[in-house]
């Protein structure tokens, strides 16, 4: 009964914190923009000040753009894409059959010129109109986001540290990018289940969503602080109740519309404050023994689909979290991406060839001691083979730099 309570007044708390998170847009860029303005003197900074008549100028600092990215964000989808829809939808379609009735008066000709012109008239709309806007949204509201993000980690936290590696850089987007596209997909078919208890398959789904929504509004703080992939989403399967309740609120508001369009029109107006939420939020830990593990059937899928049939591949599915891995990941649940290595676990089985290489030149170079051959070609073709695999190993034993 205790843990139940802790469960819920955890998913409560992390409700009022994306809901508390939002009141940050008001005051962040004008304590960011003091905060800016105010620079701690230094030695280097005090020798290096320009005398009185020195004409060089004093070097331009950033300021935060958190509330005119919000701002912007919400007039881009919410008063240009989504109004430009329902005024269409609610507005114009709805003037051209009153029109149409009040100039035919006929039922039988208003209905053959209405069901020819309504199905024209929407797939110019949104052929013309919607998907060109919905594809520009995208790639600008990715932008906008991203600055949103940045400058309200600045100001908590001081300089993103990012992934260090380059390779797992692009690894880490790449394979984050497939797997929430495979988490959508069984979110959907969980919603479809042909289970006799009703609002169930519903209820499962809403936590499904409420999980991504919780994952897109702390992935931004997360990427700053330079975690990878795995160490994200184990930390919400472990803390699941908290990050539950924090998805909850965007999840609802996204799915009350009907149309997909509507829907992520309306994600997208709310989405930047649930992300200065995340970034103001502090998840509480460690409230429930047992994970709620979503996400392990679409990262072994991944693993699957990366690595194929090798038995590396099918190893790699079962292992844990290295305990050196972080401090957080007390217990692994999430098993480890095969995109976390740059080559994605091909290097392990090219090292093992070089192994087995080496090993049957060793054999060969003892059974050549045994049997000397007299010929000098063959001592110094075997010298030079002997040498190459020298230098290979010598190379693979180097540690990969970052």
């Amino acid at each position: 009964m205790e843990s139940i309570y802790r469960i819920g007044s955890t998913v409560l708390q992390g409700m009022f914190d994306s809901i508390r998170g939002i009141t940050a847009v008001f005051y962040l860029d004008r304590e960011a923009n003091r905060k800016i303005g105010q620079p701690r003197p230094t030695k280097e900074s005090l020798s290096s000040q320009p005398s009185p008549g020195s004409s060089i100028a004093p070097k331009r600092t950033e300021e935060s753009k958190v509330l005119k990215r919000v701002f912007q964000c919400s007039m881009l989808n919410g008063g240009i894409f989504m109004l430009s829809i329902l005024i269409f939808e609610y507005v114009v379609l709805p003037g051209l059959h009153f029109f149409l009735w009040y100039l035919f008066r006929s039922s039988t000709t208003l209905t053959t010129v209405w069901g020819w012109m309504q199905p024209s008239l929407s797939l110019l709309f949104n052929s013309f109109w919607v998907a060109p806007l919905f594809l520009l949204s995208k790639i600008v509201n990715s932008l906008w986001f991203q600055d949103i993000a940045d400058s309200a980690y600045k100001f908590r936290k001081g300089r993103p540290q990012l992934i260090p590696s380059i390779s797992k850089l692009i690894a880490d987007m790449l394979i984050n990018f497939l797997i929430q596209i495979l988490f959508l997909l069984q979110s959907t078919l969980v919603k479809y289940l042909p289970v006799p208890v009703p609002f169930v398959c519903r209820a499962i789904y809403m936590v499904h969503m409420s999980l991504l929504c919780a994952l897109y509004s702390f992935e931004y703080k997360w990427f700053n602080m330079g975690w990878e992939l795995h160490k994200r989403l184990t930390y919400i399967e472990q803390n699941w109740p908290y990050f539950l309740g924090f998805g909850l609120p965007l999840a609802v508001l996204s799915e009350i519309p009907n149309s997909f369009i509507i829907s992520g029109c309306v994600f997208s107006v709310l989405f930047p404050l649930f992300i200065i939420s995340a970034n103001e939020a502090t998840p509480k830990v460690d409230i429930c023994e047992t994970p709620l593990k979503l996400f392990s059937i679409v990262v072994a899928l991944t693993n699957a689909l990366f690595r194929g049939r090798t038995k590396s591949g099918k190893a790699a599915l079962s292992q844990p979290l290295p305990p050196s891995a972080s401090a957080g990941n007390i217990r692994g649940l999430t098993p480890p991406l095969g995109s976390s290595t740059p080559s994605f676990g091909f290097q392990s089985s090219a090292f093992m060839q070089q192994q087995q290489q080496h090993r049957s030149h060793r054999h060969h170079h003892r059974q050549h001691q045994r049997n000397p051959s007299p010929s000098p070609s063959g001592v110094s073709s075997f010298a030079s083979s002997a040498s190459v695999l020298t230098a290979q190993q010598s190379v693979l034993s180097r540690p990969l730099r970052r």
